[in-house]
């Protein structure tokens, strides 16, 4: 799996082959028309949440769409709640 700091056009083109790449703490794939993002927040929950996938220019996708992504300002069509902080604290104890 690749790891970028960066969306660089080599991302997008991996993304574009189906491959998983690991953009700072997240992973994410493109699955059909979706963009599937997993990893841990901030505030502790590991969440994967899925968005709608816009065209672009960089290999077929939005770039634009990518930063509103990983800035939060995109609102996911749904997210799935992997393990929450207070559930992990309790698995704990």
């Amino acid at each position: 799996m690749k790891s970028y700091t960066a969306l660089t056009q080599n991302m997008f083109k991996h993304l574009a082959r189906g491959e998983e790449v690991l953009y700072g703490a997240f992973r994410v794939k493109t699955v059909d028309d979706k963009i599937i993002v997993r990893g841990v927040l901030q505030d502790g929950r590991e969440m994967e949440l899925h968005y709608r996938l816009r065209p672009g220019k960089e290999a077929g996708f939005s770039k634009d769409q990518f930063k509103n992504i990983f800035a939060f300002r995109e609102k996911p069509l749904f997210s799935i709640n992997i393990r929450s902080r207070r559930g992990a604290e309790a698995a704990r104890v």
